[in-house]
């Protein structure tokens, strides 16, 4: 038999066994390259059969990813072509619109390309407590100012309630606050708080001096046409009794203007050839109520951040409606943003009770459509927030919810919505923010730091200049 061929039979078993005994040793070896001694290594074969089936399988999932992505992009640039404004990706920060919103802000941008011939347009940013001192919106002036011209921070309250980046004001007198958000006591008898929702009223003190002042005097930072101001106009309600006026320009008394005891809701404006190193108002007489004080430029873009710390954002319908929609009709308003909705999230239990919120909201847009239906409306979404559970911090339960009621109600009523939560990468985005270095915000996980301010801003501008680019 030593010489007798074997049948092919046995030759093929015998095959199998040393292929099966190498793939078995392939599979279950974990060192493949066992070293002998110094440095000789044995190579030896490794066979993972279920993982280069996954492999190739993630390999397919990423091709299909890239051909649907191109896809998605191929039809992004037809749309670009035609003016359609395009759905941002997650975290880009671009401003959103409804699916059937082919405009976007068409009216703003007309306004701006018409101010060589129309004069001067504002844009009014009404927030809560994100926006205080300027922030966000200096940014936004500083973008519009430089595009389109003008000067000025814009509209600033008589007493400030948190001093502005780009203005140093002082007062002297006893002066009354009053608010259309915040505590019952705070609220004006008559409702009527001009195009701001705030204002302030001073006790008259008699004698030969003044009852009250204000100063105005531009900071040494912030963005330099903030800090250029020459057209100033004072607001006012109707006149409680004869009012003298004393205009000081640079601490040189430059006009005096009298508001006789029939005088009705207007302004006092005066304007000077050139920016002004300080303003300083003397008020001598009984005090009518003050809606703001307004630091412009002689033409061009102006921007009023005006801060409601605590507000809800639903306090415009609160308010006298008649003299509200009469007080923002008197000035040239192309743009309205409305930031909010981050004072009401702890307060909500149940989705119930948001999408009430979010109805109520909608009914604030449409009362500034009815008193400006040329303007365009920006609603910019609250950020994510958290609350601590045990030892760690989780978003709001509802603050999805929130930033997802207000989106249906800019698009309801064809406004647009900037998403910040989006930005900050979602829920849970507040926890990440706080953790950076330098962090972003603040260890209440609810306020941005400057730094983190400044990165919502800075994304902000570039949506807002994406969009009036579009229609150039």
């Amino acid at each position: 038999m030593a010489n007798q061929e074997r049948p092919p039979w046995v030759i093929a078993v015998f095959i199998a066994l040393v292929l099966g005994l190498f793939g078995s040793f392939a599979a279950w070896n974990h060192h493949p390259q066992p070293s002998l001694f110094g440095e000789v290594a044995l190579r030896l074969p490794v066979w993972r059969p279920w993982e280069d089936w996954a492999e190739e399988k993630h390999v397919a999932e990423l091709a299909k990813a890239k051909a649907d992505s191109l896809n998605k992009w191929a039809v992004r640039d037809s749309l670009a072509g035609k003016n359609v404004p395009i759905k941002p990706k997650r975290g880009n920060g671009a401003l959103q619109f409804s699916d059937d919103d082919s405009l976007g802000m068409a009216n703003f941008a007309r306004a701006l390309a018409a101010l060589s011939q129309n004069g001067g347009l504002r844009v009014v940013h009404f927030g809560d407590s994100q926006i205080e001192g300027d922030r966000i919106t200096a940014d936004l002036r500083n973008l519009l100012q430089t595009r389109y011209g003008g000067e000025g921070p814009g509209m600033q309250p008589l007493v400030p309630f948190v001093p502005m980046a780009s203005v140093a004001q002082s007062t002297t007198g006893n002066w009354t606050r009053m608010v259309s958000f915040g505590r019952k006591n705070d609220k004006s008898p008559s409702s009527q708080y001009g195009p701001r929702g705030v204002s302030h009223r001073y006790a008259m003190v008699g004698g030969m001096g003044p009852d009250a002042s204000v100063t105005f005097k531009p900071r040494s930072y912030g963005y330099d046409r903030a800090k250029r101001a020459r057209r100033f106009t004072l607001l006012h309600g109707p006149s409680r009794g004869p009012l003298e006026v004393k205009w000081y320009a640079n601490d040189t008394l430059w006009k005096i203007i009298y508001l006789d005891s029939n005088a009705r809701t207007g302004s006092l404006t005066v304007q000077a050839p050139q920016p002004l190193r300080s303003l300083k108002i003397e008020f001598r007489g009984e005090s009518p109520d003050w809606y703001g004080m307004a630091l412009d430029g002689a033409g061009g873009v102006s921007v009023d951040n005006v801060a409601m710390r605590g507000a809800d954002g639903l306090s415009f319908t609160r308010m006298d409606r008649r003299h509200f929609i009469e007080s923002l009709q008197r000035q040239p308003i192309g743009l309205v943003i409305l930031q909010f909705g981050g004072n009401s999230v702890p307060y909500f239990k149940s989705s119930g009770a948001v999408a009430r919120y979010g109805d109520a909201f909608r009914r604030q847009i449409q009362l500034f459509q009815e008193a400006l239906p040329n303007a365009d409306i920006l609603v910019i979404g609250p950020s994510d927030m958290a609350v601590k559970e045990g030892l760690e911090w989780v978003s709001y339960p509802f603050v999805a919810e929130v930033r997802d009621a207000l989106r249906r109600a800019a698009f309801s009523e064809g406004a647009a919505f900037f998403d910040v939560m989006d930005l900050m990468g979602g829920p849970g985005g507040m926890v990440d923010w706080v953790n950076q270095n330098p962090p972003l915000a603040g260890p209440d996980h609810i306020h941005f730091t400057p730094k983190g301010a400044k990165k919502v801003a800075q994304a902000l501008v570039k949506a807002l200049d994406d969009e009036l680019s579009r229609h150039e």
